[in-house]
């Protein structure tokens, strides 16, 4: 028996917290089901330097081991032409 699966179809959901330090975060899914955990791996796989609270995602849901993890992660169009336009600060910024 297999020990991990992939859903077949891409998620999205907002970016609860991601530490650095430690390289894990959390990401929850748009549709309502559980959190699911991201890890620095990831993110080096898919060209992501970091994530921070409040970003939209789509990615892909990955059974390890009975654990959600995040896998295929991208950032949403609008954060990431904001990200590749240098922006000093959250396009979501109510502050801006």
């Amino acid at each position: 028996m297999n020990s991990t699966n992939e859903q077949d179809s891409s998620t999205i959901g907002t970016v609860e917290w991601f530490d650095d330090e430690s390289g894990v975060g959390a990401i929850r899914p748009d549709d309502g089901t559980p959190v699911c955990e991201v890890r620095s791996k990831t993110l080096r796989e898919c060209h992501i330097d970091s994530l921070a609270s409040g970003d939209r995602v789509r990615f892909r849901v990955h059974d390890e081991n009975g654990e959600r993890v995040a896998t295929n992660l991208a950032l949403l169009r609008a954060v990431q032409r904001w990200e590749d336009e240098g922006g000093a600060i959250r396009p979501d910024d109510s502050k801006a």
